[in-house]
């Protein structure tokens, strides 16, 4: 609470000369003060929206657009490794299916050649059907 009329400060130092009635004895002289008047000053104080100085305003904002870039830079490289990664997996199952295929095919050829063979096909057909190879042939013309 502050009192703006009057010296405040002099009322609540309990001085003698507060409490004389009026008109009972003649003005006293004026006596020289100890201590320095306390005079309160009104005014606006610290406020909060005093304004920012353009400087540190221009740094702050440099600061956040360095952040944002060292951010972005990062997020590249993340995004960069992992599209590398995946790529070098996805060519390691392609080679490995490609050598899949090419033993798969080997066998292939193999067995085919196996199967295939002209004795083979004769011996399991004496064998296991009991054939036997024609000695004669039959010769039809039919013009």
């Amino acid at each position: 609470m502050a009192y703006y009329n009057s010296n405040a400060a002099r009322a609540y130092d309990m001085q003698d000369e507060a409490y004389e009635p009026y008109g009972a004895y003649a003005p006293a002289a004026p006596r020289e003060e100890a201590r320095p008047r306390l005079d309160v000053l009104t005014g606006a104080g610290r406020e909060a929206n005093q304004g920012v100085s353009p400087l540190f305003t221009t740094v702050a904002k440099v600061a956040v657009a360095m952040v944002l870039v060292l951010f972005a830079v990062g997020a590249v490289r993340v995004a960069l490794g992992s599209m590398t990664t995946v790529a070098l997996n996805a060519n390691a199952e392609m080679t490995t299916a490609i050598s899949e295929a090419h033993q798969e095919a080997s066998d292939l050829e193999v067995k085919r050649s196996v199967y295939g063979s002209r004795a083979r096909i004769r011996d399991l057909a004496a064998d296991t059907l009991g054939m036997v190879e024609a000695e004669g042939g039959v010769t039809l013309d039919l013009s």
